[in-house]
């Protein structure tokens, strides 16, 4: 799921009486206009890099404020800080109906050092170090939402427009994403922590198939090649117990490999499930396998862990990948497994699955 989305869902869950999503992005555009909302197109000057989120707002005023009350509360999502719950949205906009400035907030317990001439505290004296439970209280803001009142921010035209308050959220949740260091923890943090929770697989309708590549989910991705050319890999035999679990729920699971080795075919058979070898277009694929069956891509998960695997990722109805997948998958896939490739990533779904069930 995409930024843009997940702000967006989670925003629908709020009580909130308009949603609009300004951008000048195509894609941006096209994923927005999937959903109950409003989108504002952004001009030349608010779209530049150097431009302030307190341009794009006032702009944003200033194109719909004929159509609100007088006295309204606005709040902005900022898309590189995805984690904010529906009940924070409704706490900053009830603080900002109170005229307070709202934030999300997680707690700050450290110490912080500044660089001048020398590294120096700024909180305490540099000869005594106070205990942590005697320092004031202290926050650190998330970036994931700001609230105000509308007349506040015309006059100040700055988001902490009125008397701050902050809204403290999970501190899992404070992550800002401004390289690819946080995102990929933004993606542990939203696959593994969350979607990943066993009651949060309730929400997904159970499967009729579980494609999987195989190299890198079903191995190691690691080959070993004796004198005469002869490939040998590493499997878990918990996959292969994993597979008759997945019958028990009625789910069924097929290999998919761009390989043609012997080896794919006989792990195959060792598991007695189906494998579709030498596939240049595992999309292409897969979808004259569910139609043969006639079944759709909703009726299908997908376990993949290299580039080749991204089309089919995007199109299955649940996608998941092993921990030590390529960044590109990370950055698609719906569900990162605790596990790597070959250690038993069919199994980790089995037992979920049948913790949820």
């Amino acid at each position: 799921m995409s930024l843009v989305e997940r702000t967006i869902k989670s925003a629908l869950q709020a009580e909130l009486d308009k949603i609009i999503v300004s951008t000048d992005d195509i894609e941006i555009k096209e994923i927005a206009s999937r959903y109950a909302v409003e989108i504002h197109e952004r001009s030349e000057e608010t779209s530049r890099d150097t431009s302030s989120t307190e341009s794009v707002i006032l702009e944003v005023i200033s194109h719909f404020e004929n159509q609100w009350p007088e006295k309204v509360s606005i709040g902005f999502c900022q898309v590189t800080s995805p984690f904010i719950e529906s009940k924070s949205i409704n706490e900053c906009f009830s603080l900002a109906d109170r005229n307070f400035s709202a934030f999300s907030a997680i707690e700050f317990h450290g110490f912080i050092w500044s660089e001048e001439e020398t590294w120096k505290p700024i909180d305490h004296p540099i000869d005594h170090r106070p205990r942590r439970q005697d320092l004031n209280p202290r926050v650190k803001e998330t970036g994931a939402i700001y609230c105000f009142p509308i007349q506040n921010f015309k006059q100040r035209k700055y988001r902490i427009c009125s008397e701050p308050s902050p809204v403290l959220v999970n501190p899992v949740h404070g992550i800002e994403i401004d390289d690819l260091v946080e995102l990929h923890l933004a993606n542990l943090i939203a696959t593994q922590h969350e979607v990943n929770n066993l009651d949060k697989l309730n929400i997904f309708q159970k499967p009729k198939i579980i494609f999987t590549d195989f190299d890198g989910c079903l191995t190691d991705d690691k080959v070993k090649v004796n004198i005469f050319g002869r490939e040998s890999v590493r499997a878990n035999r918990k996959d292969g117990l994993a597979v008759k679990r997945l019958r028990r729920l009625g789910i069924d699971v097929v290999i998919t490999t761009m390989e043609t080795n012997d080896v794919v075919i006989e792990r195959a058979k060792k598991m007695k499930v189906e494998a579709l070898i030498g596939l240049e277009d595992k999309v292409q694929a897969i979808s004259d396998y569910i139609n043969a069956q006639n079944l759709g891509w909703s009726d299908a998960w997908y376990v993949g862990n290299d580039v080749n695997d991204l089309g089919a990722i995007e199109k299955a109805a649940l996608s998941f990948c092993p921990i030590d997948a390529s960044p590109e998958v990370f950055a698609k896939t719906q569900i990162v497994l605790s596990r790597r490739g070959g250690e038993g990533l069919l199994a980790e779904i089995a037992s979920r699955l049948e913790s949820s069930n």
